[in-house]
């Protein structure tokens, strides 16, 4: 890949190696990507040669349990901040974007409460389970209710689940037609890079799915970009329409006739100005 790093780690604090691809450095705000649940970091390889053509630094990370990354058993989504905390202390990052993609979305919301960060983008991302005000459920697909069943009662249920021949092959129209495009190449080898290592990733992405953040939405004051498509029906658009009630300074930008998956597959420009603008702000 032009302009970007091979795959190193950071050793934690607590022992843990925490995985990363990064850009050469550069002056100003970098750009920081949580990539979705089941999807290895170098989802974001292209995305990351786009920003160093722009003139920015940027990185990509295996969150805990992913690809050469230490799980973290318990994980809280706060727990992922914390992470990216060390990390921008390690590369001495002064100040930076977060993005993050469906499950990445929480995650880079917690990157919010660092005073580095400039702003958060959310394509897709949930919003936490079991408030009062959110049917978590309403619009999801049946595989998807399916898998946070499973989870709830334990995560080698889950895990179980999902190896079954046939899980998870349940789209929306738009996503089905993005999928079968070479737009997901990216996309559909990141996944393969992920599960090469296995379905244990799941145990630490769903216990912070499904337990308290670790934080309030509300304690997030930086500028929330939430991107989300109307026919999403991985993350349905009551997710967004909720993180736009909670976050002090939200910018909801909907998308008919889009699902998860052709959302950031047909607007990626959107998303790269929206990136951007939040950069040349910070």
């Amino acid at each position: 890949m032009v302009g970007v790093t091979v795959p190193t780690s950071l050793r934690l604090r607590d022992g843990r190696e925490l995985e990363f691809l990064r850009t050469p450095s550069g002056e100003g705000p970098w750009v920081v990507f949580h990539q979705g649940t089941l999807s290895d970091m170098r989802v974001w390889a292209s995305w990351l040669e786009e920003f160093t053509e722009l003139g920015y630094a940027a990185l990509a990370f295996n969150r805990s349990g992913y690809g050469h990354s230490s799980p973290l058993p318990g994980r809280r989504t706060i727990d992922v901040g914390r992470d990216v905390a060390e990390l921008c202390d390690g590369l001495g990052i002064k100040s930076f974007v977060s993005v993050g993609w469906s499950g990445g979305g929480s995650h880079a919301l917690s990157t919010g409460l660092d005073a580095r960060c400039r702003g958060v983008v959310t394509l897709a991302g949930i919003a936490p389970f079991g408030q009062g005000d959110l049917d978590f459920y309403e619009g999801l697909k049946a595989d998807d209710v399916a898998e946070y069943h499973a989870a709830l009662r334990g995560a080698d249920e889950l895990i179980a689940l999902m190896r079954r021949p046939g899980h998870g092959e349940q789209w929306c129209e738009p996503d089905a037609a993005a999928l079968a495009s070479p737009a997901t190449a990216e996309l559909r080898s990141a996944i393969a890079t992920c599960t090469s290592f296995g379905l244990e990733c799941l145990r630490d992405d769903y216990s912070a799915y499904l337990s308290p953040w670790g934080f309030e939405v509300g304690e997030v004051a930086v500028p929330v970009v939430i991107f989300q498509g109307e026919l999403d029906e991985n993350v349905p658009v009551g997710h967004a329409r909720w993180l736009q009630r909670h976050l002090p300074a939200a910018d909801l930008r909907l998308y008919p006739g889009e699902g998860h998956i052709s959302l950031v597959c047909e607007h990626r420009p959107d998303i790269v100005a929206a990136i951007t603008a939040l950069l040349e702000d910070a």
